[in-house]
This record gives structure tokens, C-alpha cells and sequence, in this order.
């Protein structure tokens, strides 16, 4: 009986440190990275200096002073601010007709379309808009067939963002949708039971039941949808062709623009930043969702 108990408490104790000891050493890894760009972001690195040099803020005075830098970081602003407005608007309303349906196996079928970009690389994505945003046989094509006129989706310094924008929407509203439903699915049912038998519609439900007991979803969502976004690479890399379109720049683009010249201390200076900035956003959402989770339980 002793050897089963004492058998039982070693395959409990490898198992945690099966799970245990890669986190840890995964999290020493990165924690060792995350420093050594630290230091790095202090010296004077580049082709001209191949030995790096302690200059302190310096290397961020240089590399926040350039055009570059306030284009590339409006712009990525300006995506992670308007993906959280639209995803969120977007993922509320596509979520809400979703659990209306009566219909579950409808509904896996509806919230699989939905989240479908995710499961495509960013990359893949953007290939895949560039055909359609081809002047000769994407979407230009169809609209001159109807009469319309074309536009220049990535080929005009005025369209090229907001075309970009539409494609990040397309991509990342899935996400919205499928934690909006998670926790519209997680409501109290009597309560929505005492709804419908006091005679409340499926919108005055939806307004006054749903979204008040969905605090969760909002915080879950807006955490992720602003990471998603604010640390994108690959769409815009791939929709401009390379790291010097201005017009697409975000940046995490910007970072790499710096590496790719050999300016080493500058690019990690602005990794820094962008770590920094998704840090000091991400980090009080996940507080306020964990503080929620455990005063609900």
C-alpha cells in the first residue's frame, strides 16, 4: 500500500516537473534576451562602431529623433487603436447574432468562417490580398466589370494604410467574435430564462442581460486584438514588398529596417520600446481580468 501511495507521489512530482522545468527554462531564455537587448539599447553599435560603447539614452534620442520613428509608431497606433474599436464593435455584433442561433452545429459552422484568418499565417494572408488588391485581377477587376471605378488599393500613399487596416480587420475580428461568444455562452441561463419569460426581446436581452455579464470578453479582447495588432510584422512586410514603404511602416518594421542597415543599438533601442509600450498596455488588462475571474469564483 505504501509503495502504490509512494509511487503515485513520484509520477504526480514528475509529472509537474514535466510541465514545470521547460517553463522555467524557457522563461530564463527569454528573461537573459530581454536584458542583453536592454543593455544593447545603451550603446553605440552599428557598421561605423562594430564594438559597442555605454553612450546611455542617447541610442534612444537618435533613433525617436528620425521621421521614421513618428511615422512607423503613429501607424501603429493608429492600427492597434482602430482594430480595438472595429474588432471590438464588429466582434460584439457578430457574436451577439451567433448565440441567437438555435442551432449549435450552425453555429460551429458560422464561428469557423469567422476565425478562419486565424488560422492562416499573416503572411499567407497578405499574399493572398495582394491578389486581390491587384489592379488586373482582384477586386479592381470586378468593380470595373460593374461599372465602377477602380481604386488604388496599395499603390497610393493616401489608400495604402486604411487598405492594410481592412486586411488586419479581416484577420484579427475572428478573435473578437470567438471570446465575445465564450463569454456571452458563459451567462447565467436563468438569467436570460427570467428574461424571456418576463417577455424581453432577444435585442433588449441582448443589451441588458449579455453584454453587462460579459466584462470579461471586452477585457480579453481588447488585450488581444491590441498585442495582435501592435507587434504585426509580416502584413505589412509583405503588402509594401520590404521594410522602406513609409506609407505601411509600423514599428516593429521600423526595428527591423534598423537592424537590416546595421544600425544594431538603435533597432534594439526601438524593441525595447515596442515591449515596453505592449507591456504597460497588456499587463493591467490581464491584472483587472484576473482580479474579475477571482472575485467571480
Amino acid at each position: 500500500m505504501e509503495s502504490s501511495e509512494s509511487s503515485t507521489r513520484l509520477r504526480s512530482a514528475l509529472n509537474k516537473a514535466a510541465l514545470v522545468v521547460p517553463t522555467a527554462a524557457l522563461s530564463v531564455i527569454l528573461l537573459y534576451l530581454v536584458i542583453w537587448n536592454l543593455y544593447y539599447s545603451f550603446t553605440d553599435w552599428s557598421l561605423f562602431h562594430s564594438v559597442p560603447q555605454f553612450v546611455g539614452f542617447l541610442t534612444y534620442a537618435q533613433a525617436m529623433s528620425t521621421l521614421f520613428f513618428r511615422s512607423s509608431f503613429l501607424h501603429s497606433f493608429e492600427l492597434s487603436g482602430g482594430l480595438i474599436l472595429v474588432g471590438n464593435l464588429l466582434g460584439i455584433f457578430l457574436a451577439g447574432l451567433l448565440y441567437f442561433v438555435k442551432s449549435s452545429k450552425l453555429r460551429t459552422v458560422y464561428l469557423s468562417i469567422f476565425i478562419a484568418p486565424l488560422a492562416i499565417s499573416m503572411a499567407v494572408n497578405g499574399v493572398i490580398w495582394l491578389w486581390l488588391f491587384n489592379l488586373q485581377i482582384g477586386i479592381d477587376w470586378l468593380l470595373v466589370r460593374i461599372g465602377l471605378p477602380a481604386l488604388p488599393w496599395l499603390s497610393s500613399t493616401a489608400t495604402a494604410f486604411p487598405s492594410m487596416f481592412l486586411v488586419t480587420v479581416w484577420a484579427y475580428t475572428g478573435l473578437a467574435v470567438l471570446f465575445y461568444l465564450a463569454s456571452f455562452m458563459g451567462v447565467d441561463k436563468s438569467l436570460i430564462e427570467a428574461a424571456r419569460v418576463d417577455g424581453v426581446g432577444s435585442l433588449r436581452t441582448f443589451f441588458k442581460v449579455l453584454l453587462p455579464n460579459s466584462s470579461q470578453g471586452v477585457i480579453v479582447a481588447t488585450a488581444l486584438l491590441f498585442l495582435f495588432s501592435f507587434k504585426i510584422f509580416s502584413l505589412p512586410f509583405v503588402l509594401s514588398g520590404g521594410p522602406t514603404n513609409v506609407s505601411l511602416q509600423t514599428g516593429v518594421i521600423y526595428m527591423y529596417y534598423l537592424d537590416t542597415t546595421e544600425f544594431f543599438a538603435e533597432s534594439t533601442a526601438i524593441a525595447t520600446l515596442v515591449t515596453a509600450i505592449a507591456a504597460a498596455v497588456v499587463i493591467p488588462f490581464a491584472l483587472l481580468g484576473l482580479k474579475r475571474w477571482v472575485r467571480r469564483e
